[in-house]
């Protein structure tokens, strides 16, 4: 394992993380999301009257998604030592990354759209908003097998010292679960269950923080132990 490089890569997880809250929220301003049923008129309006600040957000949100990337592939690195040569939940996470990631660079570019030209119909403007909240708010389902297959792997390490603690394999599970709920945003307009409601926003979105501070927690112990010779 090349530990700088693995430090590095971990390293810019916290990067992308940071730079995607700063980009949704005090830059773009769309955190939280609109509510569902705000008026068309209203959200043509905001983004053609802060379109410099949703420019530069869109932009933070792409380069996000591209360093979560290297992220997950120190995760990978990590779950193919607990494998070993034969690594099928190790390729499978790597595929499946590009589902989850991938979906904040589109949801980035559709908002940027959305500002792009303020002379758009409404409709059109409230068209690709809606497209970049279904991208940022509902890619649940990739995420949740992302993290149970995440999880499996942690949980499948026999070691009488793993490389990284087995609750934080059940963390992942349990993450992967409690994400699932963005996955139904196209039912509800209302509730919790809207795009901007309790269950598929607020609990994703603490829960997202969360794992992410306790993987680059583990990640960075794993790397530390592995260099020491204890893994």
């Amino acid at each position: 394992m090349q530990h700088t490089t693995m430090r590095i890569c971990t390293i810019m997880g916290g990067v992308a993380g940071t730079l995607l809250f700063i980009g949704i929220w005090p830059v773009a301003g769309l955190f939280p999301p609109f509510a569902p049923d705000t008026p068309t008129a209203e959200i043509a309006a905001y983004f053609a009257e802060n379109a410099t600040g949703i420019f530069i957000g869109s932009i933070l949100l792409q380069l996000a998604s591209a360093l979560f990337f290297l992220f997950g592939a120190a995760i990978a690195v990590l779950l193919k030592k607990i494998e070993g040569p034969s690594s099928p939940w190790t390729y499978a996470f790597m595929m499946i990354l590009a589902y989850g990631f991938v979906t904040l660079y589109f949801a980035g570019l559709f908002f940027m759209a959305a500002s792009f030209r303020p002379n758009y119909p409404p409709e059109l403007t409230n068209l690709l908003t809606d497209l970049g909240f279904f991208l940022f708010v509902g890619a649940a389902i990739p995420a949740f097998v992302q993290n149970v297959i995440t999880g499996a792997a942690i949980l499948s390490d026999k070691r009488a010292d793993p490389v990284m603690p087995r609750w934080v394999g059940y963390m992942n599970i349990w993450t992967g679960v409690l994400l699932l709920p963005g996955c139904v945003i196209c039912l509800f307009k209302v509730g919790p269950f809207a795009w901007n409601g309790l269950l598929a926003f607020w609990m994703p979105a603490v829960v997202f923080g969360i794992w992410f501070n306790i993987m680059i927690w583990a990640m960075m112990r794993a790397i530390k132990r592995d260099a020491l010779g204890q893994a």
